[in-house]
């Protein structure tokens, strides 16, 4: 009767075993660019290798052209953990990391080469992931996107110098060194969501405009914004955020996972960004874009004083010191 009842009992346990599946593991990421831009590439790369890897453990769930809300509306729900993973714009994640506004003044680098030797500097990842671990985000820092060197574009016309920027409209990201830079240059900064662009442009709400070629391109800004001055015044620097407990809720095996896989998703990114940037110059052309290159000397000028003030106002001069350290 014994064994009856532990065979019995044995069973049971097996048979309610069976029955209960394994936890599905899902990641909620998100971005504010149109399917297939270099954001995208970065989040479908990010995806198969972390469902190739995990044997389809994790599943990645992607939502793109700002499906989960603008930047600034993701990075907040990164932090409180309805959205898992985002990519965002330095601008806008200094709305809750205040440092990263260093990335916001104009010409802090010389090209593509110098911005990879800062992104793979581990000072530089170092410095900025002791600053977001001291504030208690509730977020870490996993990866770095890049979105081109930006530029401006204007529907009034072509920007030579400084001086046609005087009284221009120009929407600007959302933090106060935008703002600061854009004054210098002599332009009316207009704090605005990406997403009201086009329409702010179509209808005159605002002159102009900056961003990466292959961002214009993307998301169509030159039907509204035709005239566009290469002035290459930023480059964009992206850091991928996840959000700590959804990261440490996961196995060890399945966190060494997911974060090796963002460090490999954001160098494809980044390949693929500079790949598009290439494409959009003719791309742009092709679609009736007028592009020219001014000089850029008379604008660096008026900015050079600024990248020092910055850093001691925002307490970033730790960042600008590795970011120069790495020009050649």
């Amino acid at each position: 009767m014994r064994h009856t009842l532990s065979y019995a009992l044995a069973v049971f346990v097996l048979s309610v075993s069976v029955a209960v599946p394994a936890q599905e593991i899902r990641l909620r990421v998100g971005h504010d660019q149109p399917v297939g831009s270099m954001y995208d590439e970065g989040h479908k790369n990010f995806k198969k290798l972390v469902e190739e890897r995990s044997n389809g453990r994790i599943k990645v769930d992607v939502f793109p052209a700002a499906q989960l809300g603008a930047e600034v509306a993701m990075i907040e729900g990164v932090r409180l953990g309805t959205i898992d993973m985002v990519s965002c714009s330095a601008a806008n994640a200094a709305t809750i990391i205040p440092e990263l506004g260093m990335m916001s003044v104009a010409y802090l680098f010389k090209d593509r080469a110098h911005v990879d030797r800062v992104v793979n500097d581990p000072k530089f990842s170092a410095e900025l992931d002791k600053i977001i671990a001291g504030k208690n985000l509730g977020i870490k820092r996993i990866g770095y996107y890049t979105s081109g060197v930006r530029n401006i574009y204007s529907r009034k016309g072509s920007v030579n110098s400084p001086d046609d920027l005087k009284g221009v409209k120009i929407r600007v990201q959302n933090n106060p060194v935008e703002v600061q830079v854009w004054k210098a240059f002599g332009a009316i900064p207009t704090p605005m969501n990406f997403g009201e662009v086009y329409q702010a442009l179509q209808s005159g709400v605002i002159d102009a405009a900056e961003n990466g070629l292959a961002v214009v391109e993307s998301n169509k800004h030159y039907e509204a914004a035709k005239y566009i001055s290469q002035t290459e015044h930023q480059y964009g620097v992206n850091p991928l955020f996840i959000n700590e407990k959804k990261l440490a809720s996961l196995p060890p095996d399945l966190q060494k996972l997911v974060l090796q896989a963002a460090l490999d998703a954001s160098v494809y990114e980044r390949k693929k960004d500079n790949e598009f940037v290439d494409a959009a110059v003719d791309g742009l052309k092709a679609k009736g874009a007028i592009l020219t290159k001014p000089d850029k000397a008379p604008f660096i000028a008026l900015i050079a004083p600024i990248q020092n003030q910055v850093a001691q106002n925002i307490k970033a001069t730790e960042i600008l010191e590795v970011i120069r350290s790495n020009a050649k």
